[in-house]
């Protein structure tokens, strides 16, 4: 795939506003509500969106699939790093919790489902 710069300049731009929107709506509501709105299939559906721009129905069907595991493992990844923020602060939290992420993805991959 070979993507121009205009099309690399757009992807950014594009990630980068759902990212601030998900820091706005913190900064307005609170962090529980921009969590919400950054753990929203919005960002998965911006990917799927840009992949199908660039590659097309079949690929973005496959990249679907990948997102539907993510996710799975996000659950994961969340669940570890709420319980290790207040043990370990942010840095060690998030080292166990992408570790989380880690398994559970190899396990889903150990038991087919992948």
């Amino acid at each position: 795939m070979k993507l121009s710069a205009r099309s690399i300049a757009f992807d950014f731009l594009f990630g980068g506003v759902i990212v601030a929107g998900a820091l706005l709506v913190a900064s307005v509501l609170g962090p529980t509500a921009g969590g919400i709105l950054a753990g929203a299939p919005i960002r998965a559906s911006s990917v799927v969106f840009l992949q199908y721009l660039h590659q097309g129905t079949e690929s973005a069907t496959e990249l679907t699939r990948g997102v539907v595991f993510a996710m799975i493992a996000n659950v994961f990844f969340a669940v570890a790093l709420y319980l290790s923020i207040p043990r370990f602060g942010l840095p060690g939290a998030f080292v166990v919790a992408s570790a989380v992420f880690i398994a559970a993805i190899i396990a889903m991959r150990l038991t087919a489902l992948i």
